[in-house]
């Protein structure tokens, strides 16, 4: 068996037990909104060609625009993940669109990132708000065990400026490094002991596209993707 899938198998293992460990805070967030429509959690099962890629690389998302709701069936949850195949069953929209062209750019497959979020859930397919930010955020810890588990070379962050406040909390210290011609809030580095050395932070793709910031920011990525094959 190739050692990218041994170590896929790993990384499953190991998130289907933190998973199981963290069972008790997702039905804690479930039960205090028996009556609103929560989707999740969300829960990672890897790519098995991950580690095998030039930049393996993990985005994280700020929340699902709907999922399924299986919080007692964590093996299922994670399946559903496996399913979607980073995209591949969604079509086009912005953001997988984004990622299949930072993939070609960094010499990985297709369909090869892993994806996270740093909200668990979503709530009627949108952010939370009000009264429910706070108790989903108490699950946004997850992701820094997410993101020492799967152990990526890259780590994209589509969060936008504004979940700047909850990533600090979850990588107590996080550095924002400014980018030659981009604001913080646009298209930032992050540097944090937790977090490999090519991480970033930017715009939801939605909005780069509509900023007309996106050709700017995949030259950056097509800088790595050159660097990183030579």
């Amino acid at each position: 068996m190739p050692a990218e899938v041994i170590h896929s198998t790993a990384m499953k293992d190991a998130l289907f037990n933190l998973y199981r460990e963290k069972q008790p805070l997702f039905r804690s967030v479930v039960k205090r909104f028996p009556f609103d429509d929560l989707a999740g959690p969300f829960l990672m099962s890897p790519d098995p060609s991950f580690h095998a890629q030039k930049v393996p690389l993990l985005v994280i998302g700020q929340e699902t625009s709907g999922w399924t709701s299986n919080v007692e069936e964590i093996e299922k949850q994670m399946t559903v993940y496996e399913e979607f195949q980073a995209g591949k069953t969604k079509g086009y929209s912005p953001f997988w669109d984004n990622i299949r062209k930072m993939e070609s750019l960094l010499g990985n497959y297709a369909f090869s990132t892993n994806w996270t979020n740093l909200s668990k859930f979503d709530l009627y397919g949108i952010r939370s708000y009000g009264k429910y930010e706070k108790p989903f955020a108490t699950a946004d810890a997850i992701l820094a065990e997410e993101v020492r588990i799967v152990s990526p070379r890259m780590c994209m962050f589509f969060t936008g400026p504004y979940f700047d406040t909850r990533l600090k909390a979850v990588f107590e210290g996080l550095e924002f490094i400014e980018i030659p011609g981009w604001t913080l809030k646009q298209f930032c580095a992050l540097r944090h002991p937790q977090l490999p050395a090519l991480s970033f932070r930017s715009y939801h793709p939605r909005s780069l596209k509509l900023k007309n910031l996106e050709k700017n920011f995949l030259t950056y990525i097509s800088q790595i993707g050159a660097t990183a094959r030579t």
